[in-house]
């Protein structure tokens, strides 16, 4: 059963009221999973994360520096950063 640590950043660490969390998953669990796990445990997070519009993605989740898949496996020791989505940009050059 992989253990994983997921880190909240900007307005998610208010939603969640902590840093960070550590959450123990069923072999085979994908990022999908955990994505599920996180809106099931933590009540401000129920339906922001899995159920959005297509095409408009409602969080940014990184793993190891990298944006993973919502199929890919989670492995033991995987630590996760969620982020709501930024907006602006440079209109420059």
């Amino acid at each position: 059963m992989p253990k994983v640590k997921v880190r909240f950043f900007a307005f998610y660490r208010e939603i969640a009221g902590t840093d960070e969390i550590y959450l123990e998953l069923s072999e085979g669990s994908k990022v999908s999973d955990l994505l599920r796990v996180i809106e099931e445990r933590l009540e401000g997070f129920k339906g922001k994360l899995l159920n959005r519009k297509i095409g408009a993605r409602s969080y940014i989740i990184v793993r190891r520096g990298e944006w993973p898949n919502m199929d890919d496996p989670l492995a033991e020791g995987d630590e996760f950063s969620l982020f709501p989505p930024l907006g602006g940009g440079f209109a420059g050059i």
